[in-house]
């Protein structure tokens, strides 16, 4: 059954078209690229961005393309791997939760390289984007995680279709690519707040680009989705049926939430609501006495009171607490070396307690409330509770949202000429002819038309 249903989804893979994929679709794709697009950008800025570029400058390859933001050319293999690892350095990535963990920083980190290599149009590269993005959605729906430690399972196989259809791979063709993508990499919560979690997303979107390539020359896999999940998470919780349900008409890539905050995702509920609470009652920093923040053990992760590096600084509630109390926001400006001794960030952070509840079971994330309690040295007491973050799928953006966190996350990183003329070329991505695309890649990573 799980090579039938692999044959479905190469079989959409190939045969979808941009016109069969619905306006809505087509729009949250391009948002979806906003937003990595962005974080690509801003992490090849970040002290891990540096480092992977200055290696890859020194290894010396065929100069086919070139590494957003780095204003140098690499080869593919080389460009893809350094994306994947700044587009989750900035801890932007857009990640599904609530049928399981996908997301689009292993996609665009290849496609937008590839499309550079093969000389795509626009329309063509959104036609990859949305079928990668979906096939990837529908591979990675049960969740192994919370009892193994690991999640995005398996995270190539997605990737992998929309370099196939890329390279115009047949069916079965296509089908052997998601099987020498399939078995790799997982996602290990040990490395959530290391270089190591970058790297390991970083290896799911190379190992999909050589599966396609190395399938393409004739190599074969056993892409049986549902026998390599059932040996992982056990039989009695896989559903085959649910890998193709409604394939073509349901849109499961819609699943995913959007990041606006540039930090883990478990705190972005928590963020949303302490925010809004700050903004309606006009509170200020000077008038905050405590916070407290209810989680359950899955949140833990982020309980990191005295955080000592960037990546505890992404991990951690009571350093995004406390940008809200000092600057009513979370951005990138919060999250750097400055902060960990700022005396008036110490100071903020010490105000935020964690209440965790034993008793709150959760077998995923985003299932129990995200509660947030804020006491003023009056004596007056504010609570905010939500379910879900703005950008989830039940509050989703508009594209203008998605162009104003492009504008706000990549000032200063690209030319200032260069921002909006960027948010609007991927937000019209479909319409770019191949030189305009390839005029838009060199403005990613030269930073000017060169």
């Amino acid at each position: 059954m799980g090579t039938e249903i692999a044959r479905e989804l190469a079989r959409f893979t190939v045969r979808t078209k941009l016109s069969d994929i619905p306006a809505e679709t087509i729009a949250f794709t391009k948002g979806l690229a906003l937003k990595t697009v962005a974080g690509m950008l801003v992490g090849s800025t970040m002290p891990v961005g540096r480092k992977v570029s200055q290696s890859t400058q020194g290894r010396g390859h065929l100069p086919e393309v070139g590494i957003i933001g780095c204003g140098f050319k690499t080869s593919l293999w080389n460009a893809v791997l350094n994306n994947g690892i700044f587009a989750h350095a900035a801890e932007l990535e857009d990640d599904s939760f609530l049928r399981g963990t996908s997301w689009d920083i292993t996609s665009f980190p290849i496609y937008f390289p590839l499309s550079e290599k093969l000389k795509l149009s626009g329309r063509e590269l959104v036609e990859i984007c949305s079928v990668g993005l979906e096939v990837h959605s529908r591979t990675t729906l049960f969740f192994p995680q919370g009892y193994l430690g690991l999640t995005v399972i398996p995270g190539a196989m997605g990737p992998s279709a929309g370099v196939a259809k890329a390279l115009g791979l047949n069916e079965e063709e296509t089908m052997a690519a998601m099987g020498l993508a399939m078995s790799g990499v997982p996602v290990a919560y040990v490395s959530f707040g290391t270089d190591a979690h970058y790297f390991e997303t970083a290896l799911h979107s190379l190992q999909a680009l050589i599966a396609a390539e190395l399938a393409k020359n004739g190599l074969v896999g056993n892409p049986d989705i549902v026998t390599y999940m059932s040996s992982f998470i056990g039989k009695e919780r896989v559903i085959p049926e649910k890998f193709v349900e409604n394939l073509g008409t349901e849109w499961r890539v819609h699943d995913i939430w959007v990041k606006k905050y540039p930090c883990c995702f478990h705190m972005h509920r928590h963020i949303d609501g302490f925010l809004e609470l700050v903004n309606e009652k006009k509170i200020s920093y000077e008038q905050v006495e405590s916070v407290k923040v209810h989680i359950s053990h899955l949140e833990e992760i982020c309980n990191r009171p005295e955080p000592k590096t960037l990546g505890d600084l992404q991990f951690s509630f009571q350093n995004a607490l406390a940008a809200i109390m000092l600057d009513r926001d979370v951005s990138f400006n919060h999250i750097a070396d400055d902060k960990i001794h700022d005396p008036k960030f110490k100071e903020a952070r010490s105000k935020v307690e964690i209440i965790k509840h034993l008793d709150w079971l959760p077998k995923y994330a985003m299932e129990t409330p995200a509660r947030v309690e804020v006491r003023l040295k009056d004596g007056r007491e504010f609570s905010r509770e939500r379910k879900y973050a703005i950008g989830s799928p039940q509050e989703p953006l508009p594209m203008e949202q998605f162009k104003a966190l492009f504008l706000k996350f990549t000032e200063g990183v690209l030319p200032e000429d260069k921002i909006r003329w960027a948010a609007d070329a991927i937000s019209d991505l479909e319409k770019l002819n191949i030189e305009d695309l390839q005029e838009l890649n060199r403005a990613l990573v030269f930073g000017v038309e060169v």
